[in-house]
């Protein structure tokens, strides 16, 4: 295996899913796929995107949502980042449901998960790994 090239997202709402993603994680377009599918990565210009090695996003129409799934159901997409609770919040002011407010599982690695319905319906988790303890992490040893 080289590595993972894209994750495709189901999009209800091909043009306003891919301007939900750009808004609430800064990401660039970078292509699209004939009329059903738009290219997206991260990146403060498309020239930083495209150069970006990251996985891309794909949404795509002609997909399924998720959305018929509860919170832990059934497959979701999962989003490392850094400050959560901005990009929670961000996600909820661009259309997003929050489905689990950001909470610290019981775990030594220091992390934060929170997951939210995209407009489409689609369930995404994010996880911050290394979070202020401060912030999250004070009740795991008590």
């Amino acid at each position: 295996m080289l590595g993972v090239g894209y994750v495709r997202i189901p999009a209800a709402d091909l043009q306003g899913l891919a301007e939900f993603y750009k808004a609430t994680f800064g990401m660039q377009q970078i292509g699209a796929i004939l009329d059903h599918a738009i290219i997206l990565n991260v990146g403060a210009t498309v020239e930083r995107a495209l150069a970006n090695t990251s996985p891309r996003v794909i949404v795509d129409r002609r997909m399924r949502s998720n959305r018929e799934y509860g919170p832990n159901d059934n497959n979701c997409w999962v989003f490392m980042t850094r400050g959560i609770e901005q990009v929670m919040r961000r996600a909820q002011r661009n259309g997003a449901t929050v489905v689990m407010e950001p909470y610290p599982p019981v775990s030594r690695m220091g992390m934060v998960v929170g997951k939210f319905r995209d407009p489409s319906g689609n369930l995404i988790e994010l996880t911050e790994v290394g979070t202020d303890d401060k912030l999250y992490l004070h009740d795991i040893d008590n």
